[in-house]
């Protein structure tokens, strides 16, 4: 992330980190309106969280929902699509501990939960997004939105080389 950015979802859980094994904490978040990256706004971001402490760093464990900005592939038009983000990551600490590509708890005992968040966003959105099942798309000769109402474009240009199929209906 570069340096402009600050992350509201940073939490200092250096307290779980003198706990005893075990022990947990619950969290609960309700943001109306969250930036987790540069390129991501989560609006919501409500759910609820379990922090616990184990014997390689802190575990954390739950359910966010909130919605993500997409473009229907068949409109064009953007809307904001709902997806269900599980959490279920160990932090390690200390961070030589971790395998390599693994989250860690920073050496102030704080967890930057924005990538993790970021990356189980864009991991929940499908290849082609549809803002509705039943979404018309776009006129293939004017290209006005067909959702929007007829655009008046004749469907009856046929190929000539299959003219002689039409009569046959």
């Amino acid at each position: 992330m570069s340096k402009g950015f600050h992350s509201r979802l940073r939490f200092n859980f250096g307290f779980l980190l003198e706990a005893t094994l075990g022990e947990s904490r619950d969290i609960e978040l309700d943001y109306p309106d969250i930036r987790v990256a540069e390129d991501l706004q989560l609006t919501p971001l409500r759910g609820k969280l379990r922090v616990s402490r184990t014997s390689e760093g802190i575990y954390i464990e739950g359910e966010l929902a909130t919605a993500v900005l997409a473009e229907c592939v068949r409109c064009l038009v953007e809307f904001s699509l709902p997806v269900t983000l599980q959490l279920d990551d160990l932090f390690y600490y200390p961070p030589s501990t971790a395998p390599q590509g693994e989250y860690v708890v920073g050496e102030n005992g704080f967890i930057d939960l924005s990538p993790l968040v970021r990356e189980l966003s864009l991991l929940e959105l499908p290849m082609q997004p549809i803002c509705k099942s039943d979404c018309q798309g776009l006129c293939q000769e004017c290209g006005a939105n067909l959702n929007e109402g007829d655009c008046g474009c004749s469907d009856d240009d046929l190929d000539p080389r299959l003219a002689i199929l039409g009569k046959l209906f």
